[in-house]
């Protein structure tokens, strides 16, 4: 018989590493789309290290800020599914301890960015300007990351583009990356402890599994299957160049749900192909929803699930992974749930 097993590491700013492989639960979320990927940890309240409390009390061995390490998986079989730090402990019963990815490093300073600009104090028609305006010079991607990016962080560009006259006063780098994904439709997350920044996820660590419907998939009744001409979508999207210059283009159905994404610089063809890819995400023949499986085959958001069935061979197809769920707990057993994205094939 497989059982779930987890190991839990804690380490202090000294180097000091302590390790629990119980736990009464555990709930891991991540996905590109929302930066910060986090976990919750459930333990007893009354758990001590040699009479001293370890997450309560005047004097807690663990305090926020702490590194974490989350291990889980079938024994003997074991993998690091989190990575990260301790953001808050809940004084309660059981004790919750609530993590952040390395995230959690990027929103402890702040940046600026240009540190001087250039002001212009004279309009077009020579008249004095009560309110200067601020220029900035053009940045790329890439440059951006080094101007903001602490040098001990190690950081991926997927797709390196210019950004025009990019400006951020007192933010920490996170606000940065949220405007990136608002603005641009940049995502960034962590993999690997390298921050991962671009439109997509790197091909290259992409992986495959089948789940079979009758055999691993739990929620197999509860799935909603939909065909694309169901769907009604239409996808605005919206390009700036340096001189704050606007193209727009409109693709999917007309009276549809707007979805709007925001691009850099680019040609109306380029827009436009960029448009009726978002319009693939959501309009599709294929299952959508949430899949629930146990604790294995693994996958992570950006990786493919394919999906068979013996009952109904016609509906098999293969989806991108928008986000990932897992929860483990003495009651419950080991349990992920994937958040389907377009169907690839």
């Amino acid at each position: 018989m497989i059982r779930p097993k987890v190991n839990i590491t804690f380490k202090k700013l000294d180097g000091t590493e302590i390790a629990f492989n119980f736990c009464h639960s555990i709930e891991t979320d991540e996905s590109y789309q929302h930066l910060t990927d986090t976990a919750k940890i459930v333990l007893p309240r009354t758990l001590k290290l040699d009479g001293q409390d370890l997450f309560a009390g005047s004097d807690p061995v663990f305090q926020v800020g702490d590194k974490v390490t989350i291990e889980m998986g079938y024994h003997p079989n074991l993998r690091t599914i989190f990575t990260g730090y301790i953001k808050n402990v809940s004084p309660r019963l059981p004790l919750v301890i609530d993590c952040e990815d390395q995230m959690y490093l990027l929103k402890q300073y702040t940046v600026s960015y240009p540190d001087k600009y250039s002001e212009i104090h004279t309009g077009k028609n020579g008249r004095h300007l009560k309110r200067p305006k601020i220029i900035s010079e053009n940045i790329t991607l890439k440059q951006l990351m080094n101007n903001i990016i602490a040098d001990d962080i190690d950081f991926n560009i997927l797709d390196d583009m210019p950004l025009g006259q990019f400006r951020a006063k007192n933010a920490t780098p996170v606000m940065v990356l949220d405007k990136l994904k608002d603005e641009y439709g940049l995502f960034s997350y962590f993999r690997n402890g390298i921050l991962q920044v671009g439109f997509a996820n790197d091909a290259s660590d992409t992986r495959e599994e089948t789940f079979d419907m009758e055999k691993v998939v739990i929620n197999a009744d509860d799935l909603e299957y939909q065909t694309a001409d169901q769907v009604k979508i239409k996808v605005k999207a919206i390009s700036m160049d340096a001189n704050n210059n606007k193209t727009e283009v409109e693709v999917g159905d007309p009276d549809g749900e707007q979805k709007t994404i925001h691009k850099f610089n680019m040609s109306k063809a380029e827009l436009t192909k960029v448009a009726e890819k978002w319009l693939s995400e959501f309009k599709y023949s294929g299952f959508k929803g949430e899949l629930e499986t146990f604790g294995e085959p693994y996958l992570r958001h950006g990786d493919r699930c394919k999906i068979i069935s013996t009952k109904l061979p016609e509906r098999n197809g293969t989806y991108l992974v928008k986000s990932v769920k897992r929860r483990l707990s003495v009651d419950g057993g080991y349990r992920q749930f994937f958040t389907l994205g377009e169907r690839v094939a």
